[in-house]
């Protein structure tokens, strides 16, 4: 079976690889790889739908992942959890096809895989709510032991748990488990582009800087392989989830439906730049009224586009919704997103959005550097299951590795 390290650089875009320095390292690094910088993103463009994708090879219809929260309207906006145990998704993902085939996998803030029963060195993304204690939430979801001995060797060099600390303590952990284990899979989600755009929109200094740290900590993690015995043949391989846009107003849905005599109609979940549509207290009748009257809307209302059921079956979005709404430019939707007021740029658009495409980079002995064709996301996971010789059940995508090799 052959060895990845899969590094997952959250909120980079296509265009974002077009402005890179030819003489940075990721540059030079991306000449020497297969790349494909049209990589589709799920809907709707978050991170918890989008990284199951990655590791599944289907759609969030099949895997069930459709947002990074489950629909919670009657909890006030602290008090809700995300989609942080992985027994939440549905079908087969690489780590357990890897697993099967007598793989070690390691996985770090990799979303939606807490108690994962096949992930050997777990340190999970999760958030301690309201009355938990962080340190006993991780505990309980990743792999006890290990992250107590990452924590005795490296806890001091982590100077806090905000960003961009974060993703360099994950750098420091990834770094520690090839060396000292070399595992068949080791997944590794770095948040710090992400967080930075969300604050302070999508080109400004903070977001270049994180772009840079990004790039120093790609190059620590191909280092660490080159100079690590057991991992002469293993591919690093670069991916991300989505991109972002700036943002300038917020609306809320549930505002214009209460404006309009709608109130019972229907209840909205944001996604940031789309928002998804249940029935409400008056069923399936008032859930066609909303409908109808959100149609009637423009850009100058906030509304750009509302998904029939229909084309969120083309989408490949979960069944539970009733119908979407994309944003008009510009425009976040607030309802149950408290931060969006907050936020310089986001994410959670529909297709053919500028920053949909994104990445993926794959570099090692045998790969040919060439540029792959534009592809869904779905295909990603088959792409590494075909690179490292396993069998992942049930994907829906397409195995592209023989372009590679």
């Amino acid at each position: 079976m052959r060895k990845i390290v899969l590094l997952s650089l959250d909120a980079m875009a296509e265009a974002d690889v077009s402005v890179l320095q030819r003489d940075s390292f990721l540059a030079g690094w991306m000449s020497e790889a297969a790349v494909c910088t049209q990589v589709k993103t799920v809907f709707p463009a978050l991170t918890y739908p989008a990284h199951t994708t990655l590791v599944t090879g289907t759609d969030p219809s099949d895997h069930g992942i459709g947002q990074n929260q489950p629909f919670q309207p009657k909890k006030e906006a602290a008090m809700r959890a995300w989609y942080w145990d992985a027994a939440k998704i549905r079908g087969d993902n690489l780590f357990s096809a890897v697993k099967r085939q007598g793989g070690r996998c390691a996985s770090i803030l990799w979303p939606v895989t807490g108690k994962h029963p096949d992930i050997r060195w777990n340190f999970p993304e999760v958030l301690a709510l309201p009355g938990e204690n962080q340190v006993l939430k991780m505990l309980r979801y990743g792999s006890t032991g290990w992250i107590l001995h990452m924590e005795w060797k490296h806890g001091r060099e982590r100077i806090s748990s905000s960003e961009p600390h974060l993703s360099d303590y994950a750098t420091v952990l990834a770094r520690d488990v090839i060396r000292s284990h070399q595992p068949e899979l080791t997944a590794v989600h770095l948040v710090d582009l992400d967080d930075m755009r969300h604050h302070h929109g999508v080109k400004s200094r903070e977001a270049r800087d994180a772009m840079n740290r990004n790039e120093r900590r790609v190059q620590a993690v191909w280092e660490t392989m080159r100079k690590t015995p057991g991992m002469e043949d293993a591919l690093l391989v670069l991916v991300s989830d989505h991109g972002q846009a700036d943002v300038s107003r917020t609306v809320s849905i549930t505002e214009l439906l209460k404006n309009a005599g709608l109130s019972r109609a229907a209840r909205v979940q944001s996604n940031g730049m789309s928002a998804y549509l249940f029935p409400g207290e008056e069923g399936m009748e008032g859930l066609r009224r909303a409908k109808d009257f959100l149609n009637t809307l423009g850009a100058s209302d906030g509304v750009a586009h509302v998904y029939s059921r229909e084309e969120l079956d083309t989408l490949g979005c979960v069944p539970t919704v009733g119908f979407a709404v994309e944003a008009a430019p510009e425009v976040v939707f607030s309802d149950g997103l408290p931060q969006a007021k907050r936020e310089k740029a986001t994410h959670g658009f529909g297709p053919s959005h500028p920053a949909e495409n994104c990445l993926m980079a794959v570099r090692g002995r045998g790969i040919r550097p060439c540029r792959l064709p534009a592809m869904p996301m779905r295909d990603v996971a088959p792409t590494l299951a075909g690179l490292m010789g396993v069998r992942l059940k049930g994907a829906s995508g397409e195995d592209h590795s023989d372009w590679m090799k």
